[in-house]
């Protein structure tokens, strides 16, 4: 999902050709340095921002993506960025090692999924209940849980509320998971088809060498039959 690839390709190009439009500007045209400058900087200019949208083009192309598309994911993408901020940001109220490794489970499935769609855009439109809903709930849930969990003083209701609030957020970790799921069906599926195609190849080797063998035998057989023969011919020539 990044992009930055295609930045540096265009800046890869623009430069070399900005500098050439500086020198030949400044020892050719013999102009003023500063509209040297801008000549060189517009010969930047020039190469960089075609360069760029022909390999951005080819990098929409490659994930099947329109460029509104594109913008969109990558906004909720940001999003997300910042919602794992405010969840690492928390890591500081934490008090106990269950809660530790709760957090720390839901925080590895969040990273999970946003790396998913990172890799493979398409896979956020099996995944929007996460990013328009659970995660901002989880963030939101989990900040307000440590947060009351390390106040003292707590009332027997409270400590109910609270431990009622944790039983949500395991919930909620399974809902994360199941959303992870959603996402990674499709890859499943093309895992299966490929490893459809495997056993189907391996059992056609199987086949052809199961008949080369065959065919191996039967030659075998009949130069086994010929060298017997040859042999009853040559003991009843020599008989004679």
């Amino acid at each position: 999902m990044k992009n930055n690839f295609s930045h540096f390709l265009a800046s890869l190009i623009a430069v070399p050709v900005g500098l050439i439009f500086w020198v030949l500007s400044s020892n050719i045209f013999d102009i003023h340095l500063f509209l040297d400058v801008l000549v060189g900087i517009g010969g930047f200019g020039a190469s960089y921002l075609p360069t760029q949208q022909i390999f951005h083009k080819k990098h929409l192309d490659k994930y099947k993506l329109t460029n509104s598309e594109y913008k969109y994911i990558k906004e909720q993408l940001n999003q997300a960025d910042e919602q794992i901020k405010r969840l690492r940001s928390s890591y500081m109220n934490i008090r106990t090692i269950k809660d530790a490794k709760m957090i720390y489970e839901i925080n590895r499935i969040i990273k999970t999924i946003i790396s998913s769609v990172e890799e493979e855009p398409r896979k956020f439109y099996r995944g929007q209940q996460f990013f328009h809903s659970n995660l901002e709930s989880a963030v939101n849930t989990i900040e307000k849980y440590l947060y009351l969990y390390k106040m003292p003083g707590k009332s027997k209701q409270e400590r109910m509320q609270l431990h009622e609030t944790r039983l949500s957020l395991l919930e909620l970790k399974r809902t994360l998971q199941s959303n992870l799921s959603h996402m990674n069906a499709s890859s499943y599926d093309d895992l299966d088809v490929e490893r459809e195609l495997i056993k189907r190849n391996a059992d056609r080797s199987k086949k052809r060498q199961a008949l080369l063998t065959n065919k191996l035998d039967k030659e075998k057989i009949n130069l086994k039959k010929d060298q017997a023969k040859e042999y009853v011919y040559r003991g009843d020539k020599n008989g004679e």
